[in-house]
């Protein structure tokens, strides 16, 4: 397991030692919220009047929860180690085992997150092409000039809006964006695009590519 933890993210992380396990549940709650939107600053304030602290510190707290699980699931720490990760930083035995049951139950939702960080890239829907050919035009009557017109369509997945209503969660999915893009181009042209793409393809399976591929995973 090669996961640490700075002195400042182990700072934030000491408000949950003193806790009870029903605070932990509470917290375990609001990280799973913030890893699909940012937690209305309401709840901040809420939790501090009742822990008697300031809501800036129940907001660092959360954040570094969340810290915690993102880099847990970036390199891919198994449920056992994240169990002694958390317990070496102090909690006891039922709040580590709360921490790692929040770990385990929100895999899909913590690599969604991931991808939402990293970068946006639309994804393929469709290719439509047409291939035209000009014979003849006022100033040249006899050519033979071909043309290739592609439109492509690009699909964009808007993100989930989340909001903590009366301790409930409202999960609201917007249509994702599609987008055209008609392009034109000639033979050779076309040919010269089609070895780049199939040399970037190569290159991606290479062993190098692939050790990156999976560091950055």
């Amino acid at each position: 397991m090669s996961l640490t933890l700075s002195d400042d993210h182990k700072d934030r992380l000491a408000l949950l030692l003193t806790q009870d396990i029903s605070v932990i549940h509470e917290f375990c709650r609001l990280a799973g919220l913030f890893l699909q939107q940012e937690v209305n600053p309401r709840v901040f304030s809420s939790a501090a009047n009742k822990l008697g602290v300031q809501p800036s510190q129940i907001e660092e707290a959360i954040q570094a929860l969340v810290f915690l699980l993102n880099q847990s699931a970036r390199t891919s720490v198994s449920k056992e180690e994240f169990k002694k990760l958390v317990a070496s930083l102090g909690f006891s035995n039922d709040a580590a085992d709360v921490l790692t049951n929040t770990y385990v139950e929100n895999d899909l939702q913590l690599k969604e997150y991931l991808k939402r960080m990293g970068v946006q890239v639309p994804l393929y829907q469709n290719l439509e092409w047409r291939f035209d050919i000009l014979v003849g035009s006022r100033a040249l009557h006899h050519i033979a000039e071909p043309l290739v017109t592609l439109q492509l369509t690009l699909e964009k997945a808007s993100l989930t809006d989340v909001s903590d209503t009366n301790s409930e969660i409202q999960i609201t999915n917007s249509n994702n964006k599609v987008e055209r893009f008609l392009l034109q181009t000639d033979p050779n042209n076309l040919l010269h695009m089609t070895a780049v793409l199939e040399e970037a393809l190569h290159e991606s399976r290479t062993h190098h590519s692939r050790r990156v591929h999976r560091h950055l995973k």
